[in-house]
C-alpha cells in the first residue's frame, strides 16, 4: 500500500475545500493552512473530531474513540506547534492476553520455543493476495496464530490475522518477493525500528482532559475555516479533498465520479462498541496492566479491555476506569459478565457508571479488498488535477500515520511514488 493521500491538488489554486471535520479533515486542514492555503471545511454534524470524543461524566472521563496518540517525530512536532503538553502513558505496564481463562503475559514458553524452532524457515512468497496468517503460518502454526497473533492484531485492527492483508500491514517489504528466513524478516523490522529518530517523549500520550483536548486545539486554529451543520451541496469545483469514511466518500462521488465511487464502496468496515466502566474497586487481575486482549474462544463479549487508570492516572484520579471494546453493542448485563470473567467476586453494586458508544463504521477492514481498492483509486486519481481522498483507510489506520501523511502531502501534493 502506498503510504500517501490518494490524489492531487493544484498548488497554483490556493483555496481548498475539505469535506468532513473528523481527525483526517482537521489535521490535513491544519497542515495545508500552515502552507499558506485558504481552507474551507464542511462538516454536516454539529461537532468536529469524528470518532475522537472525550465525554466528561459525573465519575470521570470516558473516551469514545482513540484513547491515546502513539508518538512519532511528526506527532511530537505537531504537539509542540499546537503548544499542547503531552501526558505520557505509564511506562512498563503489563500487556496481558487471556490464556486458558486467565489474563497472563503473552510471551509464554511454548510460544518462544515455537518461534526459536522455526525462525530459520523460509516464509512464503510475498504476493498481493498474501494474508498475515499465511505469512506467519510456518513460524507459528495455526493454533498460535489464533491464540496469540490474531488477538494482538485485533487490538489494533479488529480483524483476525486470516483476513488481514500482509503488504498493507507491512509496507516495509516493498517489492521484495521473499525472505531467506523469518529471522531476516525480523532483522529488517528491528533495523527499521532502530532507524527511527530518538524522541525525548515517546510511546502513547494523552492530554489533560483527554483526547478531546487535541481536537479542541486543532479546531481552535481552524475556527474561522470550519462550517458546522453545513448544508452545502457537494460539488467538484477547484481543489477538493474528501476526508470522510470510504462509504460516505463513495456517496459524495456517486454522480460526479462513478468509477471512483465504485472502488470506495468496496471498502468494508467493522462495527465496534466502546464501553467505559467506572467501578468502586480495582479489577485485581488487571493490576499494573495496560489491559488485556481476549481471543474469541474465551466466551467473552469483549475482544479487549483497557485499564484507563493505570495508563493515564492523572486523568483518572480517585477512580477505577476500564474501557471494554466489543464487535457488538453490549448491554449492562453483558458488561458485568465480562467483568466477572476477570474478577468473579464483582457484582452490580461494584459498578458506578457505564458509558457506551457504538460505531457502525468504526474501523476499515485492512483486507485484500481494501488493498486492491486503494491501489485502483491511486491509479484513477492520478488522472485528476484537483481531487484527493484521505482517511484512516488510505495511508494507515493510526493517528500518527495520518499526521505524517497529511504533513507530507501539504508540503508537496504532486509528489507520487511509483505504484506498487
Amino acid at each position: 500500500m502506498i503510504k500517501r493521500i490518494i490524489g492531487k491538488i493544484n498548488p497554483q489554486d490556493h483555496h481548498i475545500t475539505i469535506w468532513g471535520a473528523g481527525f483526517s479533515g482537521l489535521i490535513l486542514g491544519y497542515y495545508l493552512k500552515d502552507q499558506g492555503y485558504r481552507i474551507t471545511i464542511h462538516e454536516k454534524s454539529n461537532r468536529v473530531g469524528g470518532k475522537i470524543q472525550t465525554k466528561k461524566t459525573g465519575q470521570g472521563l470516558a473516551e469514545k474513540g482513540a484513547n491515546a496518540l502513539y508518538l512519532n517525530k511528526d506527532g511530537l512536532e505537531l504537539l509542540r506547534e499546537l503548544q499542547l503538553e503531552p501526558m505520557p502513558a505509564t511506562k512498563k505496564l503489563r500487556r496481558l492476553l487471556m490464556i486458558n481463562g486467565k489474563p497472563k503475559q503473552p510471551f509464554q514458553l511454548s510460544l518462544f520455543s515455537k518461534i526459536i524452532s522455526n525462525i530459520y524457515k523460509k516464509p512464503p512468497l510475498i504476493s498481493d493476495g498474501l494474508s498475515v496468517a499465511e505469512f506467519f503460518n510456518s513460524l507459528l502454526g495455526e493454533e498460535k496464530i489464533q491464540h496469540y497473533l490474531s488477538p494482538a492484531l485485533g487490538g489494533l485492527y479488529a480483524t483476525p490475522a486470516s483476513q488481514l492483508h500482509f503488504k498493507s500491514l507491512f509496507p516495509q517489504v516493498g517489492k521484495k518477493a521473499q525472505f531467506d528466513s523469518y529471522w531476516s524478516f525480523i532483522k529488517m523490522m528491528i533495523k527499521e525500528k532502530k532507524s527511527e529518530p530518538k524522541l525525548d517523549i515517546s510511546g502513547s500520550v494523552s492530554f489533560d482532559g483527554g483526547m478531546q483536548t487535541l481536537i479542541n486545539r486543532l479546531a481552535e486554529v481552524l475556527r474561522h475555516d470550519i462550517k458546522l451543520n453545513s448544508k452545502e451541496h457537494f460539488r467538484l469545483k477547484g481543489n477538493t479533498i474528501i476526508c470522510t469514511d470510504a462509504i460516505s466518500a463513495a456517496e459524495l462521488l456517486k454522480d460526479a465520479r462513478p468509477e471512483i465511487s465504485s472502488e470506495l464502496a468496496r471498502i468494508k468496515y467493522n462495527s465496534l462498541s466502546s464501553t467505559t466502566v467506572f467501578t468502586k474497586r480495582e479489577i485485581k487481575s488487571l493490576n499494573k496492566a495496560f489491559g488485556v486482549l481476549i481471543p474469541l474462544e474465551n466466551n467473552f463479549h469483549s475482544i479487549g479491555v483497557i485499564n484507563n487508570k493505570a495508563i493515564f492516572p492523572a486523568n483518572n484520579e480517585n477512580i477505577n476506569s476500564y474501557t471494554f471494546i466489543s464487535p457488538k453493542n453490549l448491554d449492562a448485563n453483558e458488561i458485568l459478565k465480562d467483568i466477572q470473567g476477570l474478577s468473579p467476586d464483582f457484582s452490580k453494586v461494584d459498578v458506578q457508571l457505564i458509558e457506551t458508544t457504538n460505531w457502525e463504521k468504526a474501523l476499515p477492514v485492512y483486507d485484500l479488498q481494501l488493498y486492491l481498492a486503494v491501489k485502483k483509486l491511486h491509479q484513477l486519481l492520478m488522472k485528476e488535477t484537483n481531487l484527493a481522498i484521505f482517511g484512516n483507510y488510505v495511508a494507515g489506520i493510526s493517528l500518527r500515520e495520518m499526521i505524517s501523511s497529511a504533513k507530507t502531502f501539504s508540503k508537496n501534493p504532486l509528489e507520487y511514488s511509483e505504484l506498487n
